[in-house]
C-alpha cells in the first residue's frame, strides 16, 4: 500500500500545483513529471512503488475504454477533423517513442 500512497501523493502535488500556477498542462501529467523528477534525484525505484506499478500495469486497458467509448460517441467531430487529430496523434508518439527507447536503451 505504500507504494499507492506515492502515487497519489504525486497526483496530489500535481494538482496543487497545477492550481496554483494555472498551468495550461493537466494535474496528472505534472504529477507524472514531479513523480519522474523524484525518481530521477532517488536513481532507484522504491521496492513498495515498483510492486504497487507491477500490479496495476496490467489494468492500463481498462482505463482506455472511456477514451474509446468517447470516440465513438463523437463520430461528427472526428468525421470534420480526423486528419488533423491523427497527425496530432503521431506527432505527439514520436517523442514519447524516442524517449521511452532511450531510456531502454540505458537501462542495459
Amino acid at each position: 500500500m505504500p507504494g499507492l500512497l506515492i502515487l497519489l501523493a504525486f497526483l496530489m502535488a500535481g494538482t496543487l500545483l497545477q492550481h496554483w500556477t494555472s498551468a495550461p498542462i493537466p494535474s496528472a501529467i505534472l504529477g507524472m513529471l514531479l513523480l519522474l523528477v523524484f525518481l530521477l534525484f532517488n536513481r532507484k525505484v522504491p521496492p513498495s512503488l515498483a510492486q504497487t506499478t507491477s500490479t496495476l500495469a496490467p489494468l492500463l486497458p481498462l482505463l482506455l475504454m472511456p477514451v474509446s467509448v468517447g470516440i465513438v460517441t463523437h463520430e461528427d467531430l472526428i468525421r470534420t477533423h480526423g486528419i488533423t487529430l491523427l497527425a496530432i496523434l503521431v506527432i505527439s508518439l514520436i517523442p514519447g517513442i524516442l524517449v521511452c527507447g532511450w531510456i531502454m536503451s540505458r537501462g542495459k
